[in-house]
């Protein structure tokens, strides 16, 4: 396993995650929250300290799904973790009365 990205928060990684291979995982700290301690790796094991979260490229998909649902809004940082962590806890979108 290879750690592409450490060292930042889920806010941050989320804000960044164009930046991110498609490919990669993003593993965080628990409790999940904007500020959870994130790193990013090349394959599905979470470093020792961290737990799987959810794939960039659903990561990606998930926030897209945000924007559409709410007529091409773009999302603030927290918004894009509480849509992320909403799905990774639940496998579903983060419906739109939820804001």
């Amino acid at each position: 396993m290879a750690i592409l990205v450490s060292g930042r928060s889920l806010i941050e990684v989320l804000d960044q995650l164009d930046e991110v291979p498609e490919d990669a995982t993003l593993h965080a700290a628990e409790p999940w929250s904007a500020t959870s301690a994130t790193c990013v790796s090349d394959d599905d094991s979470a470093p020792d300290g961290f737990v799987y979260l959810i794939e960039a490229e659903l990561a990606h998909q998930v926030i897209e799904v945000w924007s559409r649902w709410r007529n091409g809004t773009e999302p603030t940082g927290l918004q894009k973790c509480e849509a992320v962590i909403h799905y990774a806890t639940r496998d579903a979108y983060l419906p739109r009365d939820a804001d």
